[in-house]
């Protein structure tokens, strides 16, 4: 008796493709509760790239696309799907420069650059056809954002006047703070991008073939001359010279970001040396990263690692030296 299987390989392709296309289509078919779906766009890109191989991954993402444009142009979301196809590039230039065997810095660097020149492109495209730039219609929708949340909560009555008075002030100087600093909010979201993409990658590349394209992560490093850009933006912030003052907290904001990432490798790199257990590694993370000191302690942590070599990375490599 003979019975018609379905092939893994084609069952396979479908997924592929639908998972594309799922993350795609989902924040503009749902709304902006599922927004940060558009950053795990550029890690399904490289995986596949590099599980499959550019020919074949290539296919997966291309038919995956054509699918969402499609879907999109029914449901009228072109503009969540234009700006889908912004994150591409970053996942498409991580896997290449891994097949070039470029180092975690200078892919990380490339990726940046193309994920940021991508939303530059993007916006300055849609500029042509409205008033106002994309980056001044997003200031100005915080802006009456904020406004109608006072707004609100003065006419429904259910905060005491000083709470709202509070509220208006923390606002007030919210405005004034957020056009200064909101290159560096727009760089820090394009990092936190390009590393989730890279240790997330690496992992689940490590997890399907045995090995990743870079060391683990608890072992990663930022190169030890970064601490300038830190140390002159923390000067540039001091002296009240302006725009030298924007210009530093600016970069204060990005280079922390990036020594918070080298804490989270050192938390990570102690989890594991002292066997703690998932549960209470959960609730490590979750203090962290949900309390308002735990970024301030992870830069910390990194920076001091450049100094003390809290991991002894240095120590164990000057010794397989001699």
């Amino acid at each position: 008796m003979s019975q018609d299987v379905e092939n893994p390989d084609q069952v396979k392709f479908y997924h592929h493709i639908l998972l594309v296309a799922g993350i795609i289509l989902l924040p503009g078919l749902f709304g902006a509760m599922f927004g940060w779906v558009h950053g795990l766009l550029p890690l399904v890109v490289f995986f596949l790239l590099h599980r499959f191989g550019k020919n074949t991954g290539g296919k997966y993402i291309l038919f995956g696309c054509l699918l969402a444009g499609i879907t999109g142009l029914a449901f009228q979301v072109v503009e969540q799907f234009l700006f889908s196809l912004t994150m591409l590039p970053a996942g498409f230039i991580i896997a290449d420069s891994v097949t070039k065997g470029d180092s975690k810095y200078l892919s990380g660097i490339k990726a940046a650059v193309a994920l940021a020149g991508s939303w530059l492109l993007l916006s300055t495209i849609l500029a042509t056809g409205l008033e106002h730039h994309p980056y001044t219609l997003l200031l100005t929708s915080i802006n009456t954002g904020m406004d109608e949340a006072v707004a609100y909560y003065k006419a429904n009555g259910s905060l005491p006047e000083e709470t709202i008075y509070i509220l208006e002030t923390t606002f007030q100087e919210m405005k004034t703070l957020l056009p200064r600093v909101m290159p560096a909010i727009l760089a820090c979201i394009v990092l936190l991008i390009v590393w989730f993409t890279m240790v997330a990658g690496n992992q689940l590349l490590s997890r399907k073939t045995g090995i990743g394209p870079w060391p683990e992560y608890r072992f990663w490093t930022l190169p030890d001359k970064l601490i300038w850009a830190l140390i002159i933006s923390a000067v540039l912030v001091v002296l009240p010279l302006e725009p030298g003052r924007t210009v530093g907290l600016n970069m204060l904001l990005v280079t922390g970001l990036l020594y918070c990432f080298q804490g989270i490798a050192i938390v990570l790199f102690y989890f594991y040396k002292w066997s703690v257990p998932r549960f209470l590694r959960a609730i490590i993370y979750v203090i962290l990263f949900f309390q308002s000191f735990g970024a301030i302690f992870l830069a910390i942590l990194g920076v001091i690692d450049i100094w003390f070599d809290l991991r002894r990375l240095h120590s164990a490599e000057n010794e397989t030296d001699t």
